[in-house]
């Protein structure tokens, strides 16, 4: 069964995207913006909760494959193929993560054409048909605000532990920029963004790690997030081990890193918070590792952390810029 825009237009009610037929070279107003690696055992629930999704709009869904090494790429093409009207591949023949290259930012978002961006990656779905409606439907009722997101399950694989929620119980229903700051509260997969908000994306975005927290700061220093608290999509996670303690040192880093680039890209106008933000993180991982007793304990002390990150963002020079006046 298909459905002609006019219909749509007409009835004002949202029917399935993969029975919806527009005019040639009609611009979708949302690109659905999904990354994956090896996710063969994962990829098809992220399709489907694309596939399912009823609008009043078209929708354009691509998904970029990074040389998966499983059957991923395979999939992919299986429900490109037969969704070609929908879902735009980007196949690699070599993994561009490892060099270097981030796929959002360097193969996706510039092939995004929709007014609306809305993330989800390989491993994690959507379970709500109107999750993309409801959404759209708050941003363009709230122009001054510029991302919407809701609440996740949080799903444990092998169900080593129970489901959960992302969200804490009291979410606002309105944050800003200093909430992004001070805390990770939105699910990446729940993220449904204006595209004029985080593009074109700054340079130094192709040098963090934590691209959806980057995306969150860019969108909400242009303007206020709002919160719908329904729960439309799962977050899977994997229980902590050996080698997620070991990295754990990279990552806060990287949340750091991300930190200072932000504070340059916005002038140091948001300084005081992010300073606090950063003593914070910090002591979070001093805490976490307790008192040193080993060499490699050392390591990671809240001295060797400090003094490394200062050494290698320069603090003394951006303190002395950001304090002068």
């Amino acid at each position: 069964m298909t459905i002609d825009s006019k219909y749509i237009e007409t009835q004002k009610k949202p029917v399935p995207i993969t029975e919806q037929i527009w005019p040639e070279k009609t611009e979708p107003v949302v690109s659905i913006s999904c990354i994956t690696y090896n996710h063969e055992n994962f990829i098809r629930d992220a399709i489907e909760g694309f596939l399912i999704q009823k609008t009043t709009f078209p929708v354009e869904i691509l998904i970029h494959d990074d040389a998966s090494t499983d059957k991923t790429a395979s999939i992919v093409k299986e429900y490109a193929e037969k969704h070609s009207d929908l879902i735009i591949p980007i196949f690699q023949t070599e993994n561009q993560y490892s060099q270097g290259n981030k796929p959002l930012a360097n193969f996706v978002f510039p092939r995004a054409r929709g007014k609306y961006i809305a993330l989800c990656e390989g491993d994690d779905y959507w379970t709500d048909p109107l999750k993309l409606q409801k959404q759209v439907d708050f941003l363009e009722a709230n122009p001054d605000f510029k991302l919407c997101f809701h609440n996740a399950t949080i799903k444990w694989d092998n169900n080593s532990k129970p489901d959960s929620y992302f969200c804490a119980v009291d979410q606002k229903p309105v944050s800003t920029i200093e909430d992004v700051i001070k805390g990770w509260f939105i699910p990446s997969a729940s993220m449904v963004f204006r595209r004029e908000a985080i593009m074109p994306l700054p340079g130094w975005f192709s040098n963090v790690y934590n691209g959806d927290w980057a995306l969150q700061m860019l969108a909400a220093s242009k303007g206020k997030i709002g919160y719908l608290n329904e729960t439309m999509s799962v977050y899977r996670k994997q229980p902590g081990n050996l080698s997620a303690t070991i990295k754990s040192e990279f990552i806060w880093m990287q949340r750091i890193k991300l930190l200072h680039y932000f504070n340059l890209y916005t002038s140091f106008k948001y300084n005081d918070i992010i300073n606090e933000r950063i003593d914070t993180l910090i002591k979070e991982y001093n805490q976490i590792i307790k008192t040193p007793k080993s060499i490699f304990a050392k390591l990671f002390s809240y001295s060797y952390m400090k003094n490394k990150i200062y050494k290698l963002f320069h603090l003394n020079k951006y303190y002395k810029m950001s304090n002068r006046s």
